[in-house]
């Protein structure tokens, strides 16, 4: 079977490793799944033949449903198309279509709150539908989520950073004031001063707090956390939590390095990629998302907002090195060496070139113009060195 969740943590990883094919084809799957009978929900799994996954769907108002889902299917395409420059993953009929139901009718139909953030009753039950993707969550059950704000914050963010005509300018504009609302919604009114952390979700009594998996550290993978005092005590918790109880699920796991790295962490991010290296666990989300920590997530490379830009940054300690190489973003295919935080190499072997932009530690960035066939070295002492031109 193939699950919502799973694809949306897997698509990275499977990129790098060349199945945009099989990403786009799951991601239109669960798209087209998605209708007012089910109030807008995908479904939650899919055997490989296309039909429901019997052991999580019974019928129409009886199937495994989590809030995140939809919302992380939402960001993921976006991701996607800002990877691949394939703009069927926004504008597939059964894509489009998802991305505009999810971010009005879904939360128009699951906003127990009255407050804008999609949720759920509050009845536990995974086949009724709950709010965070924490399944072994204890009462008070949540009928707003950590992990579900963070994920409807993350798909508002991300279509509203999308120009030009895979999507409509108007709806871009209005997920980037949704999302901003969001962010300042959270900020307000999420943060417990008491017990020094983010709430993991709320009840119709108030705030829940407490280590609750899914719902402490997705406000750290999404970044809907700022960065300032409040995060670096948040991921103090997490840590904590992690060290009194952790998830017992390996794949549970594969978020830390995310979590970690976003803020900077970069030291306890390496802890938890060496961590799932170690286990050898072959649960599909453990290799796919351990192919994404290194090329990726320790790389800093990721395509910029504007097509043809490309980010580097390195998260490596003294002393280290990583190299990644034929990677494909958008019409360009790059590599990317670093040597610690000192110097980065950066190269492009395949399409029109880009414009590489890296960002050292204490925010200084170098921006330098790559055309196909060329290698460029740039040092934290501002150094730039054209090693090989076409």
């Amino acid at each position: 079977m193939f699950y919502s969740r799973d694809l949306a943590h897997q698509m990275l990883g499977a990129h790098l490793l060349g199945l945009d094919a099989e990403n786009l084809s799951m991601l239109r799957h669960f798209a087209g799944s998605s209708n007012g009978e089910r109030v807008w929900y995908p479904l939650w799994a899919f055997e490989f033949d296309g039909t429901p996954a019997a052991i999580d769907y019974h019928s129409d108002d009886d199937f495994v449903r989590e809030v995140p889902a939809p919302f992380e299917l939402v960001e993921k395409a976006v991701e996607q198309y800002r990877w691949t420059a394939d703009d069927r993953f926004l504008l597939a009929p059964e894509i489009a279509s998802f991305v505009r139901t999810t971010m009005t009718s879904f939360v128009e139909a699951h906003d127990p709150l009255g407050t804008g953030v999609a949720g759920e009753r509050g009845t536990g039950d995974i086949f009724q539908g709950t709010a965070t993707y924490n399944e072994v969550d204890r009462p008070p059950y949540l009928q707003v989520a950590a992990d579900g704000i963070a994920s409807q914050w993350a798909a508002h963010r991300a279509l509203g950073s999308v120009t030009g005509s895979a999507l409509d300018e108007d709806f871009a504009a209005w997920n980037r004031e949704r999302a901003g609302r969001l962010g300042e919604h959270f900020s307000s009114s999420w943060w417990l001063p008491d017990d020094r952390h983010y709430a993991a979700g709320f009840t119709a009594d108030g705030p829940v707090g407490g280590f609750r998996l899914e719902s402490t550290w997705f406000p750290a993978v999404k970044g809907i956390m700022g960065v300032d005092r409040r995060s670096d005590a948040h991921l103090d918790f997490l840590r904590s939590g992690l060290e009194t109880a952790p998830p017992s699920n390996i794949e549970a796991f594969t978020y830390l390095p995310e979590a970690f790295l976003r803020y900077g962490r970069d030291d306890e991010a390496l802890r938890w990629i060496r961590f799932l290296a170690g286990s050898r666990a072959d649960y599909p989300e453990v290799p796919f998302t351990h192919v994404a920590h290194v090329a990726v997530g320790l790389t800093g490379l990721e395509p910029g907002a504007k097509e043809g830009v490309v980010h580097t940054r390195s998260h490596l300690p003294a002393g280290e090195w990583i190299e990644v190489a034929d990677v494909p973003v958008g019409a360009s295919v790059v590599g990317v060496r670093h040597e610690g935080r000192r110097s980065t190499e950066f190269q492009v072997t395949a399409g029109p070139g880009v414009t590489w932009s890296s960002t050292w530690d204490g925010g200084r960035v170098t921006t330098v113009d790559v055309p196909n066939g060329s290698r460029v070295r740039a040092g934290a002492d501002g150094s730039v060195v054209v090693l090989r031109e076409q």
